[in-house]
């Protein structure tokens, strides 16, 4: 047999030792300012290494649908573990919307654009709010713009000026804008996604009674309150929201509370995005760290080699010596 490394080339990064296991954890704050790593800011690169789950499939074809305005959930809940792949299918969501390489140049996305009978989508407005990033008592400075609120910056990365001109009174005070003001910003620059992630983190942070600059608990679970209803009443809208399922994430009984609001907020709209499956796990490490196989003989002759060995030899679990196994290992 050819050896492993002639027949599959681990990608640059990896053979340089320049990998390391902490990239797994993306940062989606880091994709609107250019600052994620190359290996997910860069569409292309992105996807040749991103190994499409069904889940992640289906999650991009309901997004494709509902900004075409063909059908697709409005709001979409995205709530697995630590290392779950919620992050990562944000990112894909982010680069196909942003739309800034072909869509053919996207690996694997080209198939599910032909399932949901989509030959394009129009360049969309990607908004991402990532609670990690944000503080309840601290303003981002964008332009000349003092913002405070998780729904001034909305409007912000929506529309720039002309978006947070719609909300300037409600980031202000503090106060939830309503949905009539957040239909208004939709309709004016759909289609449009809005990305929140770890919103857990940051609602926690708010206590009872106190006023924040980004307003207060009340005004904030009122935002997203009105924000689902108003994406569900906006075509061509669509909003994914990231949750942790485990209590070592949610952070104590401030993290508990704030969880169960926001799942009954996102469960009077959500539709519920299926993660990845055990039997995936595989496909996306090596998608990750490896690129194409090179020989696809010595590759198919590896396989056969080790099913005969587990074959020969009664120590190995039965489902080993099924030919059904040798199709697991050439997957």
């Amino acid at each position: 047999m050819k050896p492993w490394r002639e027949v599959i080339i681990p990608h640059e990064d990896v053979l340089q030792g320049k990998f390391s296991e902490a990239e797994f954890a993306a940062d989606l704050s880091k994709m609107p300012r250019g600052l994620a790593p190359k290996e997910y800011q860069d569409a292309k690169m992105f996807f040749d290494r991103t190994y499409i789950t069904q889940g992640m499939k289906l999650l991009i074809q309901n997004v494709l649908e509902r900004l075409t305005g063909k059908s697709g959930s409005p709001v979409i809940k995205l709530q697995t573990a630590f290392g779950g792949g919620k992050t990562h299918a944000m990112m894909a969501i982010w680069h196909i919307v942003k739309a800034e390489i072909p869509i053919k140049d996207m690996r694997g996305v080209s198939e599910i654009f032909d399932k949901a009978k989509i030959t394009s989508l129009p360049k969309g407005n990607v908004a991402v709010l990532d609670g990690n990033a944000m503080s309840p008592s601290e303003s981002q400075k964008r332009d000349k713009l003092d913002i405070k609120t998780l729904w001034g910056e909305l409007a912000w990365q929506l529309g720039g000026y002309d978006g947070y001109n719609l909300v300037a009174n409600a980031d202000r005070d503090g106060t939830s804008p309503g949905k009539e003001k957040l239909e208004e910003l939709f309709n004016k620059f759909s289609p449009a996604v809005i990305l929140l992630d770890e919103m857990v983190s940051y609602v926690r942070q708010f206590k009872q009674d106190r006023n924040y600059a980004g307003g207060t608990y009340a005004s904030v679970m009122s935002f997203f309150q009105a924000l689902t209803e108003a994406v569900s009443n906006t075509p061509k809208t669509v909003v994914l929201g990231s949750l942790p399922e485990s209590d070592m994430e949610v952070g104590g009984e401030d993290g508990k509370k704030a969880l169960s609001e926001l799942e009954r907020i996102y469960g009077r709209k959500e539709a519920i995005w299926k993660a990845a499956e055990a039997s995936e796990g595989f496909h996306i490490v090596r998608r990750r760290l490896f690129g194409d196989v090179k020989d696809e003989a010595a590759y198919i002759e590896t396989c056969k080699a080790f099913q005969d060995m587990y074959a020969g030899h009664k120590e190995y679990p039965s489902e080993t010596k099924e030919s059904a196994y040798l199709e697991c290992l050439k997957m």
